[in-house]
């Protein structure tokens, strides 16, 4: 399982939309990683981050939140993507 600790404060991360849910849009995302925490759901992650850019230019603590396949943050921080 994932880790807060695994995956550093503005790392990018390149998610396929099947990965994200809620994904109203469908697509796939590219978001810069802020928090991530383990989920009661087997395989699945809450993901705290940024979308609008690596800097948080949106001034929020973070603009984008959802759960995301473990397997897919892990892709990203073994540099499988």
């Amino acid at each position: 399982m994932i880790a807060e600790a695994d995956v550093p404060r503005g790392t990018c991360l390149r998610l396929p939309a099947a990965a994200i849910d809620p994904n109203p849009t469908g697509r796939d995302e590219v978001v810069w990683a802020v928090a991530v925490y383990r989920d009661a759901a087997a395989g699945w992650a809450q993901l705290q981050a940024h979308a609008c850019g690596p800097d948080g230019d949106c001034a929020a603590g973070w603009c984008f939140e959802a759960r995301v396949l473990v397997s897919a943050i892990r892709a990203n921080v073994d540099g499988a993507r």
